[in-house]
């Protein structure tokens, strides 16, 4: 049964991607969270590299549900915001429940932050906000 599900997202996948131009390659079966790993890169020509995106990365679990995606930014998005990538985690029913950003080298001298840490709760409100410097040292922290 496991094989048929795999085959039939591998299908689907297939489809979604030739549809909308992306190629996915699945670059791990067995991830850590018991799923497969799939990175989507994209071009200068695709809408999401025109808004930022470079690549991502998603992590699914053994049902096939994602639980962590990476968002890998383009230079030029990376030089404008500071965002050099971003991670997002999800709960059993794909909900966010903690996102991570990092920041540039640049922006982390000019602002004393290297990365932020937003926690969520089951409705995917804000609950709690940390900062952290270049040493990894929580600079702030808000609840």
């Amino acid at each position: 049964m496991k094989k048929h599900v795999s085959i039939l997202c591998i299908l689907l996948i297939g489809i979604s991607t030739s549809v909308f131009a992306q190629i996915s390659d699945i670059i791990n079966t067995r991830n850590e969270f018991g799923g497969e790993t799939m990175m989507t890169p994209f071009s200068v020509d695709d809408k999401e590299y025109k808004d930022g995106v470079a690549k991502t990365i998603q992590y699914f679990n053994g049902s096939y549900k994602m639980v962590k995606r990476e968002v890998i930014r383009t230079d030029e998005y990376s030089k404008s915001s500071g965002i050099v990538k971003s991670i997002s985690y999800f709960d059993n029913d794909e909900k966010v429940i903690k996102d991570e950003y990092f920041y540039n080298d640049n922006y982390a001298l000019k602002k004393g932050i290297a990365k932020d840490v937003f926690y969520f709760d089951s409705s995917e409100k804000k609950v709690k906000a940390e900062a952290y410097d270049m040493n990894g040292s929580l600079v702030k922290s808000s609840q």
